[in-house]
């Protein structure tokens, strides 16, 4: 029985300008794995990110998620956005923050209800954020807000999940990724985990994904890490610029 496709993406190509930032990339991914998307600076990670969220319009291909173009499937990912797109000023404190999950839920003539306070309680406890429920955004730590954001993608309740920044990245502690990767992994819906989607680093890669998407640009490898995590392959794709692969081939499999 072959497994379902809940993200398709076909002959993808994105530029910028003249400059092209993917090429012809094809892989789909199935419910309930955990995806982690990596390659060096300037690969086409986050253009990945964007098109599969429907941000970006391809030049070439498409992306469908459930069948559904990726610019029309509104609603079915829930997007954790990269902390320098985020205005940390604005009033709002995490508990309104996290109910912003739930506005797609909740009709244009009701105030959020019973139901939508429940979910808000369970996501804020779920990332351990409950006790800075009154706190305005911008006066929490880096790693803080990443949870905060994956509070709201949890509310949203969506069958796919993306995380735009970089994992372990921005100031993010080690017990905030272990945490927001928990979430993710505990998630149900119809007795399966939604899919979620991060953009990773060689350091987690190993670790903590299912499955790895391997870019530079094209598609170098998508499949479990003992395979995409090749010390040939890595070295083409970083171009021999790898400082912590030393102990990745141990983690990644036998």
């Amino acid at each position: 029985m072959s497994e379902e496709k809940v993200i398709e993406v076909r002959n993808l190509t994105v530029s910028y300008g003249l400059k092209p930032a993917l090429l012809d990339v094809s892989f789909s991914v199935a419910r309930g794995n955990l995806i982690g998307v990596i390659g060096p600076n300037g690969a086409g990670k986050s253009t990945l990110i964007k098109s599969i969220l429907g941000f970006l319009k391809p030049d070439i291909g498409e992306v469908r998620l459930d069948g559904v173009p990726a610019g029309k499937a509104k609603g079915k990912v829930a997007y954790v956005p990269q902390r320098g797109s985020v205005d940390w000023d604005f009033p709002v404190t995490v508990e309104e923050v996290a109910m912003m999950g739930r506005y797609g839920r909740i009709p244009f003539w009701r105030d959020p209800g019973a139901k939508d306070q429940e979910a808000v309680e369970k996501a804020l406890d779920m990332v351990r954020m409950s006790a800075h429920r009154n706190t305005q955004i911008g006066q929490l730590s880096g790693g803080q807000q990443q949870r905060v954001f994956m509070a709201r993608a949890l509310t949203q309740g969506s069958q796919i999940s993306a995380l735009g920044g970089a994992f372990r990245h921005h100031g993010v502690d080690a017990a905030t990724n272990e945490r927001i990767l928990d979430c993710a992994l505990a998630r149900e819906s119809r007795g399966q985990r939604p899919l979620s989607l991060f953009i990773a680093d060689l350091s987690t890669a190993a670790e903590y994904f299912d499955k790895l998407v391997l870019v530079k640009q094209r598609l170098y490898a998508y499949g479990p890490p003992e395979y995409v995590l090749r010390e040939d392959l890595l070295s083409e794709v970083y171009e021999g610029r790898l400082k912590a692969f030393s102990n990745l081939r141990e983690k990644g499999g036998d």
